[in-house]
């Protein structure tokens, strides 16, 4: 079978999480399968990913619409794939009818939370996202969550959907850690509304108000509509113990969480939710979000807050910072907790839906 995959967020330099996703899954389908794949990019592919006689290379350097119609017209035309995984995007399942395609599906931030979502792709996703869920041969969810949302939302069908959980990829060593300073509150993301920075600030403050040595850490690139947590900053009263880092590259992260005493996360809304799974893998004791997809996360082995009681946040922090016994509980429960997520097994099941895929069409075309 040849397989056709979009690998063009997992090739890029500086990766967010849907970019993670495909740099860490799309290699191990390759490894673990006896299947042909061609890789469509808008650039050449790290030497790391070729496989001779097993992977081919399209390559299309064209702006972002254009790629997709590039693709579209290939794949129509040329026919060079039994299936098409689409990684992060849905201009192509939303079109292709001569190829079957399996879409990724990462959230629904765009229709539940249009306001705190860039408008461009909030109306990009809702002219995509319909035809894309009807066309698709096969859906992945990268949580329950995500997959309850296609449901409730769309009404699609929950036999069409597959559940693939994302995984940590980082190992737990006693290799060096960045040094954050003591108490280190750490928040890794994207800063924008949605991650609900501003409440995390303003518990931070009361934090130091009670005289609890601490710093907060921001670590991410700054997003869209960002107005409201910068100008938090700005007014902080604890200003000066508030570092930005700024983006983090993927080998960074391992060192900057075995800095931190506690990884607090608590987001309004999320597809998975990857930070706090990659902190309980490297023994980082995590709050989060009682919403979404991060309960299903980080099941029993982390402090679940409600995203919209700063009260709540600040209680949580000062737990972990300040019960040293409740500190380890939770490192070890974490730890455990992690160890249930596998890229290898997302491999699998992924490879599993392509097949499936591919044979329905086999039949199919058997039929006529």
């Amino acid at each position: 079978m040849i397989i056709g995959v979009d690998v063009r967020e997992g090739v890029r330099e500086k990766r967010a999480g849907k970019g993670e996703y495909v740099r860490e899954l799309v290699p191990r389908l390759i490894r673990d399968s006896q299947d042909k794949f061609v890789l469509f990019a808008d650039r050449h592919l790290p030497s790391d990913w070729r496989l001779d006689g097993q992977v081919r290379c399209v390559v299309f350097h064209l702006p972002p619409m254009l790629w997709q119609v590039a693709v579209l017209l290939y794949l129509e035309f040329i026919r060079p794939v039994d299936v098409y995984f689409s990684t992060t995007s849905l201009v192509v399942p939303a079109l292709a009818r001569s190829v079957p395609t399996v879409t990724t599906l990462f959230d629904f931030v765009s229709f539940l939370f249009p306001a705190d979502h860039q408008r461009r792709a909030t109306i990009l996703e809702r002219i995509w996202m319909v035809p894309a869920l009807r066309y698709a041969s096969r859906l992945l969810a990268i949580s329950g969550a995500t997959k309850d949302d296609a449901v409730r939302l769309f009404g699609v069908p929950s036999t069409k959907i597959t559940v693939t959980h994302l995984a940590s990829s980082l190992i737990a060593t006693e290799s060096a850690a960045w040094p954050l300073g003591p108490n280190a509150i750490l928040f890794i993301g994207t800063l924008e509304p949605r991650k609900n920075l501003v409440r995390l600030i303003n518990a931070f403050e009361k934090l130091r108000d009670e005289g609890i040595t601490a710093t907060l850490v921001l670590a991410g690139q700054w997003g869209w509509n960002s107005g409201a947590i910068q100008a938090a900053l700005e007014s902080s009263p604890c200003r000066d113990e508030i570092k930005i880092l700024g983006y983090i590259a993927p080998e960074q992260k391992g060192m900057l969480l075995r800095g931190a005493t506690v990884l607090a996360f608590p987001s309004l809304y999320e597809g998975f939710g990857l930070p706090p799974l990659e902190a309980m893998s490297v023994g980082v004791p995590v709050i989060a979000s009682r919403t979404s997809s991060l309960s299903e996360v980080v099941g029993r082995a982390a402090i679940t807050i409600d995203p919209n009681s700063t009260a709540e946040i600040y209680e949580a922090i000062k737990k972990v910072l300040t019960d040293e016994r409740l500190r380890h509980q939770l490192i070890e429960q974490g730890r455990a907790r992690a160890q249930r997520f596998s890229w290898e097994q997302t491999a699998q099941l992924t490879l599993s839906a392509l097949h499936q895929s591919a044979a329905r069409r086999v039949r199919s075309k058997g039929g006529r």
